[in-house]
């Protein structure tokens, strides 16, 4: 077995008699059981699947995230187009939180979904990272004096009123499966769409929620790379502020649903 098939746990959820499939792709830690039970409501089988560095794949085999996503989302796809019961021109992808970037980054390599959603985009996921560093800090690691940076940063740390941001910088390096400041921010670094973004080929979906606390002003960076992309706002006046909606996701279903329906509709024409 590869080490790509390892990486990957995928389950499937039938709705009888359709052949529609949305494709599931998580992001960071989390998981979305009932948004899957609300599709096949709509009447699309879904496929969930644990790549690295998600679930089981990280707490259970070690095995951490990779920024070639199209080396996870491929075999997903080889998987659905050995089954009889899927029609392989009405495949549609969704990635939620972080896989606003995964999704991204395997669709400039893989073009055969008929439409994907992005909730919400992500460019850069680097900088969500550098942007709580302070400059001077952050200077010392740009200038290559790694060594240096680690230790400044650990002092920093050890600083007071610094725990919450310690354990909230060791929770979001693990999936990584680096340790050390620096070695956290080179692995992030790769996370990063500028220069393929222009690649993709697949209609896409990308959110942008007002007050995103993570990648606040990357959805519309995304969409302007994306030839072709449908950019759609989330306000504060509906609910729908902060990252990924939390308080809006019947009013995001509903949006994101629609506009699937309308692809993949097409699609079967």
């Amino acid at each position: 077995m590869s080490t790509t098939e390892q990486a990957l746990t995928v389950e499937q959820l039938d709705h009888a008699g359709r052949t529609s499939h949305e494709v599931y792709t998580a992001g960071f830690y989390e998981g979305d059981w009932d948004f899957s039970v609300r599709l096949l409501e709509r009447g699309y089988n879904v496929v969930l699947y644990e790549g690295p560095g998600q679930q089981s794949m990280l707490f259970e085999r070690g095995i951490p995230f990779r920024p070639d996503w199209e080396k996870v989302l491929t075999p997903v796809v080889d998987y659905l187009l050995t089954r009889d019961d899927v029609d392989p021109d009405r495949l549609g992808v969704y990635g939620v939180s972080q896989a606003g970037y995964w999704v991204p980054r395997a669709l400039a390599f893989e073009h055969r979904f008929a439409a994907a959603i992005a909730d919400g985009g992500v460019v850069d996921v680097a900088r969500t990272w550098t942007q709580h560093i302070p400059h001077r800090l952050l200077a010392v690691y740009l200038k290559g004096d790694k060594q240096r940076f680690d230790k400044e940063l650990g002092w920093a740390f050890h600083l007071p009123g610094t725990r919450a941001a310690h354990l909230a910088w060791n929770f979001r390096s693990r999936p990584y499966g680096v340790s050390g400041y620096s070695a956290a921010l080179d692995a992030v670094a790769q996370y990063n769409l500028t220069d393929i973004a222009g690649q993709i080929r697949t209609p896409l979906y990308v959110i942008d929620a007002d007050g995103d606390q993570f990648f606040g002003g990357q959805p519309a960076e995304l969409a302007a790379l994306v030839p072709g992309s449908t950019y759609a706002r989330f306000t504060q006046t509906e609910g729908a502020s902060f990252h990924c909606q939390p308080l809006a996701r019947k009013l995001t279903e509903q949006r994101m649903f629609d506009w699937l329906d309308d692809q993949i509709a097409d699609k079967a024409e």
